[in-house]
This record gives C-alpha cells, structure tokens and sequence, in this order.
C-alpha cells in the first residue's frame, strides 16, 4: 500500500462503536434546539417539536451511521456502522437504480415499473450551527409507478424525483415521508433528458432541454425564462445552491428571500465532451462537487468562489467524492480499482492497493463518504471496505454482507 508522506495527524477515536445501541427507539435525548422539547418520547405539537423528529423516533447524540444495501435481485439490508449489526429490510424486486437521501432508498426496478421507497430508519438534519440526529425502526413505505434511472433531492419540506428516462419527476412531501406515507404535492413533465429535479428554497431546479428552469412548489413555471444549459447533464445540490452540468461549465442556482438567481460557471478553457464533469458527488452538506475529468483526473468545483480546478491524475477516475471544506480533499476510485485520496495542491497523496479487481465490480462499485471514512462495494466479494482516508487510505475494516452488495448507499449522514 501507498501511504501518504504528509504528516500523521492524531487519530480520533474510532466514532463506530456500540456505545448508543441500547437507546435506539427508547427516548428523546435533551440535545435539540433552543426553545425545542428537552426531555419525553412524544413532543407536544408546533414550535417545540424538534426539527426533522417524527413518533417513535428517538434524538441521539451522534450520526446513527448505517449502510444501506441490496443485490440485483432486491434483498435490502441495512448494516449498522456502530453496533455492527444487520437488519433485514425486505425484498424490493429487481433493482435496475438505487438513488439515497441519506435516509431513504428509493429503488427503481426493471421491468416491473416501480419504484420502492424504503426507510432505512436513520437520518440527520444539519442546520448548520447544530444538528440533530435521528433513529426510528425501518420500513418500506412504499411503490410508485416509474421509469428507469432515479435521481433524489430531499430538503426539510420536500423530496423530489426525477427519471432521465421519461424526462418527469415527482415531488413528495417530506414530513409525509417521514411518517411513512406517499404525498405527492407535484408532478413535472418534460422530453426524456439527462436532466435533474432538485429542491432549492420554497421552490424546485428542474431542466428542460437545454434550460435550467425555475419551479414553485406544485412544479409550475416560475421566475422568468431561466438559463441557458448546452447539453444539460446531471447536477447537484450544495450548500451554495443547485449546480446543473453544461458543455460550456455549469449554472449554480442561488436563493435568497425567495428570489432565485443563476450564475454561469464557464471552464477555464475548452473541454472535450468525454471530459466533462457529469457525476458530481459530495459529502453531504459541503460547498465544494467533484466528478472525474475524462481520462484527465478530476474536476473540483467550489460553489462558494464559483471556481473550477482540474486536478490531473496518473490513472482515470471513476467516482470522484468532495470531502471537506478546508483542503478540498477527494477521495476516489480510479480505474484499477484503488481508492485513492486527492489534494488539489498535491494530487494523489494516498491509494490502497487494488479493493476492486473485474469489470463487473468496478461496474457497481460505489464511493460512500462521511466524515472519517470511506466505503466501497464489491460484489463478487460480499464485502464493504471501510477506509480511513485521514490516515493514508489505510483499510480500516472489511465488513462483510448478507447478500451481494451489487448497490450501496451511507445513511444517517
């Protein structure tokens, strides 16, 4: 294995411990807002309810981290990152697209034509000066019809959905959701289109050909015309804003008392189609999107100063994640199968030695973040790689599953 030849930092004590487990459904910590309920399983009604709580849910003190998984066939579990226990969370037939929120699964299968929302039953909410972090059983909650590939956006109000294949979305509304129950408070139509549907203030993001378009809340047009998008591919939602991916750059959507405002983010200079940044992915909550660059290495975009840097690489990338905000550090998984650890002033200053070795694994393998670690599955293997990129990419665990885990998604972030 590579290691990195910066500075050791200290490690912190390893946060995935059993410590917590017994007060899972039991009670409602004294850790919420000021003016919140302190103490009691079932809030009064109104102001005092914490944010983001529904019953039966319990307030803990730290992110209930799990990792939510399923084969091809629909066989879901949940693994739980403290306890090391495993929930079986049901069969939700073939899966052709697996999309999370940081708590639920939204699980398109192929050739049924549905859609199954499962609750993984953990879940934070970041109000950025504090945050609350939630338990509740697991269940699914539910089917909608749908079309194939599944792109989600949650906020506190909303969780919207959108579907390249058809070109449509469909928004839910949150706290139904959260008490499971399918709302749908909009549907959006447009031509199939590799396009996204994302929450932004009391409104939504969508596109439609080669427009990035502003929507209110029961998904009608508003605010004017929008902004123009060459060859819309893909996007995501930041701390900043909406970030919708052009030929020419990107358009980051912003909202302030409740006027949306578009800024265009060209590239430096020209970029080939193939290198593009098309796959953008982040920790949850940061400024800052990464995606691979083609062949070239990978593209760091901070939304804040509305900035691009291409950060090349000696291997392609596959999966490129943002981590944090103050180096701007990538982790990655590069065409040979190591998870590598990225430094925009530096490049590559860790890897593992080869986690996925064939085709058919690197197909499905999936790079989860939080912030200590790093996770990736393979298959063939049955297992899931827990990496400590803080401390030279180093395999922290290997964590074996129930089933092949073919998708994955970290929930409780």
């Amino acid at each position: 294995m590579t290691r990195s030849t910066h500075a050791r930092r200290p490690r912190r004590a390893d946060r995935r411990r059993p410590a917590l487990a017994s007060a899972v459904g039991l009670v409602l910590l004294t850790t919420g807002c000021a003016g919140e309920a302190a103490s009691g399983s079932t809030p009064a009604a109104g102001p005092a309810t914490p944010h983001g709580y529904v019953a039966g849910a319990a307030e803990l003190t730290e992110p209930q981290l799990q990792l939510g998984y399923l084969d091809a066939s629909g066989a879901a579990h949940a693994l739980d990152l403290l306890t090391g226990e495993t929930t079986d969370l049901g069969a939700v037939g073939p899966a052709g697209s697996v999309a999370s929120d940081g708590r639920f699964l939204f699980v398109s299968s192929e050739p049924a034509g549905q859609l199954t929302v499962v609750d993984t039953g953990s879940w934070t909410v970041d109000h950025g000066d504090h945050t609350h972090y939630y338990r509740a059983e697991p269940r699914v909650v539910g089917t909608l019809d749908w079309a194939g590939e599944v792109r989600v956006g949650s906020s506190e109000r909303v969780t919207a959905l959108f579907s390249p294949t058809t070109g449509g979305g469909v928004v839910l509304d949150r706290e139904a959701l959260g008490r499971g129950d399918l709302e749908q408070t909009a549907t959006v139509g447009a031509e199939p289109h590799d396009g996204v549907l994302l929450p932004l203030g009391d409104g939504l993001v969508g596109t439609d050909g080669d427009r990035v378009r502003v929507l209110d809340a029961a998904g009608e047009p508003a605010g004017g015309e929008g902004a123009a998008c060459p060859g819309v591919r893909g996007g995501a939602a930041t701390r900043v804003g909406v970030v919708v991916s052009c030929a020419d750059g990107a358009v980051l959507a912003t909202e302030a008392d409740g006027a949306v405002t578009f800024e265009s983010i060209p590239y430096p200079t020209a970029v080939a189609d193939g290198d593009r940044a098309a796959v953008f992915a982040q920790r949850p909550g940061r400024p800052g999107l990464a995606a691979p660059a083609g062949d070239r290495g990978v593209w760091l975009l901070d939304t804040r100063a509305a900035e691009w840097q291409l950060v090349e690489t000696p291997t392609p990338l596959l999966r490129a994640v943002a981590v944090d905000d103050d180096r701007d550090r990538v982790v990655a998984l590069d065409a040979t199968g190591r998870v590598v650890v990225i430094e925009p002033d530096v490049g590559v200053v860790a890897t593992t030695d080869v986690l996925v070795g064939s085709a058919e694994d690197l197909a499905t393998a999936t790079v989860e973040v939080d912030a200590d670690r790093a996770y990736v599955n393979v298959a063939s293997a049955g297992v899931v790689h827990e990496i400590d990129y803080v401390d030279g990419a180093r395999v922290a665990r290997s964590l074996e599953t129930v089933v092949a885990p073919a998708f994955l998604a970290e929930t409780g972030r």
